[in-house]
């Protein structure tokens, strides 16, 4: 999900294989080894082409309101919708679901057996369409907090026992369990020591179903960089990407504070076009930060020569990765800028041989148009995501 609270930078020094002033096709050279895949992650590379091009849908079973309600669950997202996003040629959703209605401190809810017909219903209809599903467990509650103690963790490794052991039933060739969004560890050998007991946990009960790792804290590319792979062949590992944050950003009411200060930034940027937008903002640190952006030199070919990295990660332990959110917030970005900047990293992830998915289908960072009832897409964000329109392809609802 959109980044929730400020993220500390890190310097990360990987093998002498990949250098900051490396050319720009010895680094495409380097992703398309990448996505090859050894014999032993054969499966789980087979099943990454599933995870090319996706779409969020939050606030349906998670990542929303938190209304759990028959009626929310039946109409949030529909089989219209599923059909459209097919049509537009997407080929997985990734499905956010909150625990807190399944289960709680280690012990199934009351009335957890009803959102769970509903889920099952939901992954049913997602798969019919001809989508694949990535399943992310995704907790607005104290699911992360809990994390810091013994018996958080004991409660969260049951959690997904229980899971797996429901969702084993499922395609395993098209349904994806994703163990925890952006898990807010700070530690990050803690949260490798829990993904790894998770993995283990869910192997004890499911062989078959690929599972979808990631780094610790906001699941960024750093925190992946800072990442070691489980022992487990059938995982996919993922990160999200919403750099730079002043453009992607902007207006947010949420995490850092200077983005409250933002509008109307465009995208790409440069120090002269933005001299006075720059002495407009009347906070020093969210200044500074406006000038960090306007003198970064943002465009495709910097997004291509930083995702590498995670192209490069990938390649050097022989593992899949995607990267399975990616977006800007709509209200305060011009939308011309929004549509470069979506293309811009859709087209780097893709020559990058990395798969994604859009964050998200109808909410305010949304591929839908804003205030629309009917989930009409927005033809720029479409094309800019390198799909069509369905008049465009004959297609239909």
């Amino acid at each position: 999900m959109f980044r929730m609270m400020p993220k500390p930078r890190y310097i990360v020094k990987l093998a002498s294989s990949i250098h900051s002033l490396m050319l720009l096709g010895g680094i495409l050279c380097v992703a398309v080894a990448a996505q090859t895949g050894s014999s032993s992650n054969e499966l789980a590379f087979k099943r990454s082409k599933s995870l090319q091009r996706g779409v969020n849908l939050s606030g349906w079973f998670g990542g929303g309101g938190g209304d759990f309600s028959d009626a929310h669950l039946q109409s949030s997202i529909t089989n219209r919708d599923l059909n459209q996003i097919h049509g537009l040629g997407f080929d997985y959703v990734r499905l956010p679901v909150d625990p807190t209605p399944i289960m709680k401190n280690g012990v199934q809810v009351e009335g957890s057996e009803r959102v769970l017909t509903q889920l099952d219903k939901a992954i049913e209809e997602i798969l019919a369409t001809g989508l694949s599903v990535d399943v992310a467990v995704f907790p607005n509650g104290d699911v992360k907090q809990r994390l810091q103690t013994q018996r958080g963790v004991d409660d969260f490794v049951s959690l997904w026992r229980f899971l797996a052991s429901h969702f084993a039933k499922f395609d395993a060739d098209h349904v994806f369990l994703e163990i925890l969004n952006e898990p807010e560890v700070q530690d990050v050998y803690r949260w490798a020591g829990i993904q790894t007991r998770t993995v283990r946990a869910i192997r004890t009960v499911d062989h078959r179903h690929t599972v979808i790792a990631t780094g610790g804290r906001w699941s960024g590319l750093d925190e992946l960089l800072q990442l070691e792979p489980v022992s487990d062949n059938n995982t996919i590992y993922t990160f999200h990407f919403y750099e730079p944050y002043p453009f992607t950003h902007q207006g947010a009411t949420w995490g850092s504070s200077e983005w409250l200060y933002y509008k109307d930034i465009p995208y790409p940027a440069t120090y002269e076009a933005m001299q006075t937008q720059l002495y407009q903002v009347p906070d020093e640190i969210a200044r500074y930060q406006l000038f960090l952006y306007a003198n970064g030199g943002w465009n495709e070919e910097t997004f291509q020569r930083k995702l590498a990295f995670a192209a490069e990660w990938g390649r050097e332990r022989g593992v899949p990765v995607i990267c399975n959110e990616f977006g800007a917030y709509r209200d305060k970005a011009p939308a011309d800028s929004r549509t470069r900047w979506i293309a811009d990293v859709r087209t780097s992830l893709e020559q990058l041989h990395i798969g994604w998915a859009m964050w998200d289908y109808s909410g305010n960072f949304g591929l839908v148009q804003r205030d629309s009832a009917d989930h009409v897409p927005d033809a720029s964000i479409v094309h800019a995501l390198g799909l069509k329109m369905p008049a465009e392809t004959g297609a239909s609802n």
